[in-house]
């Protein structure tokens, strides 16, 4: 029955709206209730704006973040060209160093027994 949806351009325009039809209340109409009601929206507009304003700055920063984020996560899965290389070789020196520490304190328990 009603569609609250409303054109993006109409959305947008708003507040802008708000703020024009505030100011030409208080201009065109002298009584004190006429300057109440312009301030009403104007402040209105002013507020629907700001509020709209920090949502988008807070999507920006939350998907800035999230991009930050998986980069990050890419980077420990995925090593670049040569890097591979580097951690392979690292890997293998670890592995050489167990075994010998392993070996070394095999040999250790057998002088002392």
């Amino acid at each position: 029955m009603f569609d609250f949806h409303k054109p993006h351009w109409l959305y947008e325009a708003l507040p802008y709206v708000y703020v024009a039809s505030g100011i030409a209340t208080i201009v065109n109409l002298g009584s004190a209730l006429s300057v109440l009601s312009g301030g009403l929206l104007i402040s209105a507009g002013v507020f629907i704006g700001w509020m709209r304003r920090g949502y988008r700055l807070g999507q920006k920063r939350r998907a800035t973040d999230r991009r930050a984020v998986e980069r990050r996560a890419t980077d420990r899965r995925v090593a670049p060209a040569g890097e591979a290389d580097r951690m392979e070789v690292d890997r293998r020196k670890a592995e050489r160093r167990e075994r010998l520490r392993r070996e070394t304190e095999r040999r250790n328990r057998q002088v002392q027994d």
